[in-house]
């Protein structure tokens, strides 16, 4: 009786655990990933940005990859195809991955960014991997 109760807690415990680490999309889990990196290249504590509020953000930036990776996925691009596109992303001088682009915002107000190199190496990173989700068709 003693045993039957430890297994019953001890797969009580497991149920509850795996349901909180539930299945997440790639645009979450790439985004929760990018905004934990773009959290510790931020140094001042009183004007840290929410991370939540970073996830929700980097999140909205990353399904557009995703869905891009989805569509030349569909369309027959080649995998050679597929790279020259992902080059393409750094390859850009303006856009969302120019260090020049890069700003915090606090209180609904734009700033430039404490470390623009940093943070839009992070965003690259993260767009290629999630990119790359897309066109593999990685949930």
């Amino acid at each position: 009786m003693d045993i039957k109760c430890h297994l019953s807690a001890i797969l009580a415990v497991s149920l509850l655990l795996s349901g909180c680490a539930g299945d997440q999309t790639s645009v979450n889990r790439n985004a929760r990933h990018a905004a934990a990196r773009l959290e510790k290249i931020h140094f001042d504590p009183n004007t840290r940005p929410l991370t939540a509020d970073n996830i929700r953000q980097t999140a909205k930036f990353l399904d557009q990859f995703y869905e891009l990776g989805k569509k030349d996925r569909a369309e027959g691009l080649s995998q050679a195809q597929a790279q020259q596109r992902v080059a393409s992303f750094s390859a850009a001088t303006s856009g969302p991955f120019a260090a020049a682009s890069q700003k915090t915002r606090i209180l609904s107000q734009d700033y430039s960014a404490e470390r623009p190199e940093k943070q839009s190496q992070i965003l690259l990173e993260s767009a290629t991997a999630t990119y790359w989700d897309g066109y593999l068709g990685r949930p």
